[in-house]
């Protein structure tokens, strides 16, 4: 999968910019501050129809009434124009011409892994940042799971009401109560069942990335801590009284976890940031694989601000990486003097100047 051409309209401070990515490696090379984050999020957006740091009305340009992103795309599926608008009012996700009326629809055509500065809380942030990260990457590539999380949410939201009501009214309706716990057990069961079976997988992958990457004869492991391990429908009934005493549902895959192991040790107790750093881009590399075998279309991969923090070997080796996967990738930095000469074959470098970029090099 890749995007031939690309157009940001009023999308933070790009007023009008096309660009023309080639199908391998791409730098976007600037200044802090000059639009080359801003850019990967608005290839991000034009995936998930949404950011991965900012609410919708943060990314239209000031003074503007919207803020659009299109980008024609070539997939196994063909060709296709993808538009995403975002407005005050709302936002809009057209295909070939057509809106889609649910996003849900939408999600997963153009398929895509991203490694922010954002991404280190992985490891060592809160169990919220991890969950959104396992809906964000099954999302795209599961629809079976996106619609049972999809339902887990709205079915969720109804249980709870029932429960705060009954704190407040000191009674339950247990017949409702019954209902909405079979209907929640089942997408929880769906989504549990899936999230295992990714993080199994991506864990092994991840382990290879990351030998690869350290030269370490370390293992990286990612060992899921489900809320519910067994039944939900079952501990829903066992725990009802802690539900009703509390006003809210404590267990189900809402409170799910999973955490970064090295030989075995919690990775958030032992490892510096420069390990965390290799662990979360030892997971990103694991998931080009995973998402290409799964749908059969690579993603293009956005890494902003990944080698800043490494050391020369580490760059040329994790740039020599992205290049046998052979996927579209876009990487920012504020500049390359660190890479080896054989890593720019076929690579494009662009230069972005207050909101602005321009094609530098193709290198040969």
């Amino acid at each position: 999968m890749r995007i031939n051409e690309i157009t940001l309209t009023g999308f933070r401070n790009y007023a009008k910019q096309s660009l023309n990515p080639g199908s391998g490696i791409n730098f976007i090379v600037g200044q802090n501050g000059v639009g080359k984050t801003n850019f990967l999020e608005a290839v991000y957006v034009l995936g998930l129809s949404r950011s991965y740091k900012a609410e919708d009305a943060d990314l239209v340009m000031h003074g503007r009434d919207f803020a659009k992103v299109t980008a024609a795309i070539e997939g196994k599926n063909g060709a296709s124009m993808l538009t995403v608008i975002l407005s005050e009012v709302g936002k809009k996700a057209v295909v070939n011409h057509t809106e889609i009326k649910r996003l849900s629809d939408y999600v997963g055509i153009l398929k895509v892994v991203a490694f922010t500065p954002d991404s280190l809380d992985l490891v060592k942030g809160s169990p919220v940042g991890r969950r959104a990260f396992l809906d964000v990457l099954l999302g795209q590539s599961d629809k079976q799971y996106l619609a049972a999380l999809s339902r887990y949410k709205t079915v969720l939201k109804q249980r709870n009401e029932l429960l705060k009501q009954a704190q407040i009214r000191q009674t339950i309706d247990e017949t409702l109560l019954g209902v909405f716990d079979a209907q929640l057990a089942e997408p929880g069961d769906i989504i549990k069942q899936k999230r295992e079976v990714f993080l199994r997988s991506i864990g092994e992958a991840s382990a290879i990335e990351y030998r690869l990457l350290t030269t370490k004869n370390e293992t990286l492991g990612l060992v899921y801590e489900p809320s519910a391990p067994d039944s939900m429908l079952k501990l829903l009934e066992t725990k009802r009284k802690t539900d009703l005493s509390q006003g809210t549902t404590n267990f189900g895959p809402h409170r799910d976890d999973f955490r970064f192991t090295v030989a075995g040790i919690d990775a958030n107790a032992v490892a510096s940031q420069g390990e965390v750093r290799l662990m979360v881009l030892s997971v990103t590399i694991a998931l080009i694989a995973y998402l290409t075998t799964l749908t059969g279309d690579t993603p293009v991969v956005l890494l902003d601000d990944v080698l800043s923090e490494l050391d020369q070997e580490k760059q040329n080796r994790l740039i020599k990486r992205l290049l046998q996967y052979q996927a579209q990738t876009i990487v920012t930095a504020t500049a390359l003097t660190e890479l080896d000469d054989r890593v720019f074959a076929g690579a494009h470098t662009y230069h972005v100047e207050s909101g602005i970029i321009r094609e530098e090099r193709q290198h040969g």
